[in-house]
């Protein structure tokens, strides 16, 4: 179970650092918009969810 939060969390910290890089090669480096960081923002849920559930069954583990 370890293993599997840790891939969890691995995959949905790549997903925030992509949307911003895309973001970045896809304006060519133009001026960020309210968007850009509305996305990028928006893509850090998953992340949050993986850490919230790895807390929560922190417990569970030691049982």
């Amino acid at each position: 179970m370890k293993r599997l939060l840790s891939l969890v969390i691995i995959l949905s910290l790549i997903a925030p650092i992509t949307v911003f890089f895309g973001y970045i090669i896809m304006d060519e480096g133009d001026q960020f918009t309210a968007e850009h960081y509305m996305v990028t923002a928006l893509s850090t849920i998953p992340f949050i969810f993986a850490l919230l559930i790895k807390f929560l069954m922190s417990g569970a583990d030691k049982e």
